[in-house]
């Protein structure tokens, strides 16, 4: 799920050609033969994405969405490889496709919207992914991506409400926990805040991010806060008190609003 993180350090988050069959049959078994390439196309780009390769996965459905059998799904997938290897730019592109096809089908939408807030275009992300949480109501990753568009949008209520209910929807997921933490935090409302944050950094599955998450937190918690207690594995004490005094920057901004931005709050994975 995604995580907030610091526009700066403080939160943070073979290639394989299958050509197109030859064929020598007459011109009405063209439309079968590509079809068939197709098919190929889509299982081999499967096969190497659940292998962890989704840069080579993104070449193989970008070659399967050339071919006559191609639709929806083909778009869908080379949007989610293409996201997943970092082109958030040729992600939009290809879920831009996908949404021409299928308008209402929720995953393209949320496909779409996550691009677009990770490209930093906050405003045209909002509702898309609003009508993705929409469609998927037992998704917690929709409801968090809405959450930071939310928040970089500087809508607090609203922001609060979507990572709340990604909290709901994962119980156990730390990054929802730190979001919703943090949106607490932002909020005012420390005691909860740090009643949500309350043991991440030293969780065994605990990364960095949510490390740095609970020091935010903690520092945003005023008086209320100890962020000396906070855990913060192979940062040396230079680095620990550059991330303090970036964490107090930012608790300094009175507004809640400009201070959800000066996070430069993102979708995360």
């Amino acid at each position: 799920m995604p995580s907030i993180f610091s526009r700066h350090t403080l939160l943070l988050a073979s290639f394989v050609l299958l050509g197109a069959c030859g064929s020598n049959a007459p011109s009405n078994a063209s439309a079968p033969a590509g079809d068939d390439a197709y098919q190929r196309l889509m299982k081999l780009a499967g096969d190497v994405e659940a292998r962890g390769d989704r840069g080579t996965a993104a070449t193989l459905y970008q070659r399967a969405v050339e071919q006559p059998g191609a639709g929806f799904e083909a778009w869908q997938r080379l949007g989610r490889a293409r996201l997943d290897s970092g082109n958030a730019r040729g992600a939009e592109q290809a879920y831009q496709k996908a949404v021409a096809l299928e308008p209402d089908n929720p995953a393209a939408l949320l496909g779409l919207g996550t691009a677009q807030l990770r490209l930093g275009y906050p405003e045209r992300a909002q509702p898309l992914l609003a009508s993705a949480a929409e469609g998927l109501p037992g998704d917690a990753q929709a409801f968090a991506r809405l959450g930071a568009a939310e928040a970089q949008l500087g809508n607090i209520a609203a922001m609060q409400r979507a990572f709340a209910t990604a909290r709901q929807l994962a119980p156990g997921d730390l990054d929802a926990r730190s979001n919703l933490a943090l949106a607490y935090a932002l909020n005012g409302d420390s005691a909860n805040a740090l009643r949500e944050i309350q043991g991440i950094d030293r969780a065994p599955t605990a990364q960095r991010r949510h490390q740095r998450n609970a020091l935010l937190v903690q520092v945003l918690a005023g008086a209320q806060g100890k962020p000396a207690s906070v855990q913060l594995d192979d940062t040396s004490t230079a680095q620990r008190q550059a991330l303090i005094a970036e964490a107090q920057r930012i608790a300094a901004i009175h507004d809640p609003a400009e201070r959800a931005r000066a996070l430069g709050l993102s979708a995360g994975q």
